[in-house]
């Protein structure tokens, strides 16, 4: 278990996590859910077959009750789903494996709190979408996540952006290249959906897209950055100075295109 960081424990990020899925995922399926609670969260997009749009999450304060309450939840749905516990907590993993769930190890969650950002020497740079970019925004991330189109398409709406989420994309050949989404909260900014088409990858789009969001936040008095890491992502997110502070484990019902088990 990673150490956290002045403040940066598992629980608070987690719960921050669930605020912040409540900011961008829609619940207009009727087997939708977006619920936050004293010690956990549901944000499920209602789709099924898709465990990477149903997620939740419960901190190490909660009962192995608030487990079974959520895992009810999406089996009641017949839905796939991501469920995180916190790091410090066995009593909730034992929950989750005593109810069948698949674990797929620790998920990095990482922040980034330095004097400044060290730029690259990169050309690219980023911008912000408007409403009329983002189904185009979403092809890139169900292609870099291996998720259904529709099924992306439905659960992040543009309605997002006037929610309280930023997206920033990188264009290239006249095709959206790369984006991420990112929710402010005070002097904090979460970082989302990292996602960099397959025909793009390796050139740099997701160092842009970090780099020109985070000195714009950075300007604007933001001192610090979070996310939850993917193995493909971490290396970038080292360079760049993100530090892994927890390492929540995720257990799967049904399959995860992101999470192996």
């Amino acid at each position: 278990m990673a150490t956290s960081l002045d403040g940066f424990d598992c629980s608070s990020l987690l719960m921050g996590f669930g605020r912040d899925v409540a900011t961008f995922l829609s619940a207009s399926s009727p087997a939708g859910l977006i619920r936050i609670d004293d010690h956990g969260w549901l944000g499920l997009s209602g789709e099924p077959g898709c465990a990477d749009l149903n997620m939740a999450g419960v901190a190490g304060s909660a009962s192995p009750a608030v487990v079974d309450d959520y895992v009810d939840a999406v089996e009641e749905r017949e839905l796939d789903a991501i469920l995180f516990v916190a790091d410090n907590a066995p009593h909730l993993a034992a929950a989750a494996v005593a109810r069948g769930l698949t674990a797929a190890g620790g998920v990095p969650m990482m922040v980034w709190r330095r004097d400044a950002l060290d730029v690259s020497t990169t050309a690219r740079r980023a911008r912000q979408v408007t409403e009329d970019e983002i189904p185009a925004v979403n092809r890139v991330v169900a292609n870099a996540f291996s998720l259904d189109e529709d099924a992306v398409q439905r659960t992040l709406l543009p309605s997002m952006l006037t929610a309280g989420a930023d997206v920033w994309i990188v264009a290239e050949e006249g095709s959206i290249a790369g984006s991420g989404t990112f929710v402010r909260s005070g002097k904090h900014v979460a970082i989302y959906t990292m996602a960099t088409g397959t025909q793009f990858q390796r050139r740099g789009v997701g160092r842009a897209v970090l780099e020109t969001a985070m000195g714009h936040y950075l300007e604007q008095g933001v001192t610090t950055f979070s996310l939850e890491a993917t193995a493909a992502g971490l290396r970038l997110y080292e360079q760049i100075g993100f530090e892994t502070v927890a390492l929540p484990p995720a257990f799967v019902v049904g399959v995860s295109t992101q999470l192996s088990h």
